[in-house]
């Protein structure tokens, strides 16, 4: 999502018995962990995006945020090197509430969302820049 407000649909993050599924944009933009910094420098020419996926065929494999891809990073070098793997992660049916939760304790805007079988990419969670909502595409 932009630094600006969010322009897309927005789910309220104080939604009573709302789930997961309910605010997640359920195909966030990913890419394959095999490719490479100069694939995710591509991805991250869309001002929209901030925060890259890896996954390894349907599987979650890591993160890598905007701010965190150094300028020295070798455009030939695996993004999944790296990619941040060890992230919290959140189940698509779980109330709402948890990932505000989660989210609050964190600081962070984004949760990646995963199937019942924990490795699965299901969506991303993205909170507005204010907190106010969840930013869906």
């Amino acid at each position: 999502m932009s630094e600006a407000e969010c322009t897309n649909p927005k789910v309220d993050r104080d939604a009573e018995e709302q789930l997961v599924r309910d605010a997640m944009v359920s195909s966030p933009k990913a890419m394959a962990a095999e490719g490479t910094v100069a694939d995710l420098r591509a991805m991250f020419e869309n001002p929209h995006v901030r925060t890259a996926l890896l996954v390894d065929g349907d599987e979650f494999a890591g993160v890598v945020h905007r701010d965190d891809l150094g300028d020295d990073e070798p455009d030939e070098r695996a993004a999944g090197e790296i990619a941040d793997r060890d992230v919290p992660t959140i189940g698509p049916d779980a109330p709402l509430a948890e990932a505000v939760r989660m989210l609050d304790q964190s600081g962070d805007n984004r949760l990646v969302v995963v199937g019942e079988d924990g490795r699965t990419l299901a969506g991303l969670l993205c909170l507005t820049r204010d907190r106010s909502g969840f930013c869906q595409s």
